[in-house]
């Protein structure tokens, strides 16, 4: 998916996905997976990828204006967006 921010046109292909968060409907069916990733100038997106399980859940991208701390909070992470994400700052291992 594409968004154009601030002049800027950003295309969810390009990121680097650092979290994800499946999601279901009601029923318990798999209805698409919600991503958070970091475009080359920093700027972090998220964006929803759904299949129409859910009717009240639909595709959309927008920009995280200001990121929190806790922002990764409740998604998860394979290897290798762990490591994106550690080397992006945005988590550090303890």
């Amino acid at each position: 998916m594409k968004i154009t921010h601030n002049g800027k046109r950003y295309n969810t292909d390009r990121v680097t996905v650092v979290a994800h968060r499946d999601c279901y409907s009601h029923s318990n069916n798999y209805s698409g997976t919600v991503y958070i990733g970091v475009a080359e100038d920093g700027t972090m997106l998220k964006w929803a990828d759904t299949n129409g399980q859910d009717c009240w859940f639909t595709n959309y991208v927008e920009v995280i204006e200001r990121p929190d701390s806790d922002i990764l909070d409740d998604y998860d992470m394979d290897d290798d967006e762990e490591e994106d994400a550690k080397e992006l700052g945005l988590i550090t291992e303890v």
